[in-house]
């Protein structure tokens, strides 16, 4: 016969205050929630994941439409890695391409295409649309502040 097995139950004190706890979880809850929605919607009117519309706007964004590989996992906040691999998705999908860079031979640049800018123009309407459902229209005028907050918090340290 088996013996029963007594439960010990770990306490945790805290080191956050209920009012920064509650903060800190409502922008984690939040950003989790905003982005899942806005890949959803991507993914449905577009067939484009959230990732790939943001590289494909950090490439419609850039000069002559393309990008060292190691700036845009910059910009984006991936890894080397990651980046590669979104880029492998996006050049089989025919939105971009790969050129190496002249002067040095060891870097590559990921480039726009015709198809990629396309595909970028017809998921952008339904993107701020979205975009402005779940995050700018219910700030209702608050815009100002929400930029000075998150200026605050912007450092060389965490881009």
């Amino acid at each position: 016969m088996a013996k029963a097995r007594t439960r010990q139950r770990f306490v945790h004190k805290p080191l956050l205050s209920d009012d920064e706890r509650g903060i800190w979880r409502a922008f984690v809850v939040m950003n989790f929630a905003i982005n899942r929605a806005l890949d959803a919607e991507l993914r449905v009117e577009s067939g484009l994941t959230l990732p790939e519309y943001e590289v494909l706007w950090e490439l419609t964004h850039a000069e002559e439409n393309r990008l060292r590989m190691r700036e845009l996992a910059k910009h984006l906040l991936f890894t080397r890695s990651g980046v590669t691999r979104l880029i492998d998705r996006l050049e089989d999908a025919g939105y971009v391409e790969r050129d190496d860079v002249d002067s040095d031979g060891r870097g590559v640049f990921a480039s726009l295409t015709r198809e990629g800018f396309d595909a970028f123009e017809a998921a952008a309407v339904d993107y701020i649309a979205a975009l402005r459902t779940y995050f700018l229209n219910p700030l209702r005028g608050d815009l100002t502040t929400m930029r000075k907050l998150l200026a605050r918090l912007e450092s060389d340290d965490l881009f």
